[in-house]
């Protein structure tokens, strides 16, 4: 029988500070205001794709 993980995605603080290029405080606070969804594996704290998006890149306005 196959032994399967599940590996979840989502992206760290450093990856969200590296990709809009903004301090990682503004990261947390923004996390924190906006309540996104998170989990930890390995001691390191993982933020929902979609919440991040949705915070930084909202949806045009009509759509």
């Amino acid at each position: 029988m196959l032994n399967r993980e599940i590996h979840k995605v989502g992206l760290t603080v450093d990856d969200i500070a590296a990709i809009w290029r903004i301090p990682k405080g503004t990261v947390y606070r923004y996390a924190h205001q906006s309540q996104w969804r998170r989990y930890t594996l390995n001691r390191r704290v993982y933020y929902h794709p979609d919440d991040v998006m949705d915070t930084f890149d909202p949806p045009a306005q009509g759509s």
